[in-house]
């Protein structure tokens, strides 16, 4: 496989993790009671697969809504690539940048859940 293949892969994962997200928050608002149950987990590993998801917090009026989700979507595929291109080089280069990739994610993951 290509390194733009594998990296293509890494940009379209970027673009449907959040629009998967996104569907997920629809059908989550529309029960309310679903919503109190499984809300808080839900924010955190939305945090853990789509971290840019920050950026819409700033959505205080429905006309801004999709404009930060399309500045998210495009900030969540450029973090993704990087992803991509880190794991691209430690298959093909060192293997100590897969490791060095795995502790910083797993630093950031673990800040995200523990908060």
């Amino acid at each position: 496989m290509s390194m733009a293949r594998f990296i293509s892969l890494f940009a379209a994962a970027g673009v449907f993790v959040p629009l998967i997200f996104q569907v997920i928050w629809l059908v989550v608002d529309s029960y309310p009671s679903i919503g109190r149950s499984i809300g808080y987990g839900l924010h955190k590993i939305t945090l853990v697969f789509f971290p840019s998801s920050f950026v819409m917090m700033a959505a205080s009026e429905e006309s801004l809504y999709l404009g930060l989700l399309l500045i998210a979507i495009a900030v969540n595929v450029v973090l993704y690539v990087i992803i991509g291109v880190a794991i691209w080089c430690g298959f093909k280069k060192h293997y100590v940048i897969l490791v060095l990739l795995a502790a910083v994610l797993s630093v950031m993951w673990w800040r995200i859940i523990t908060l």
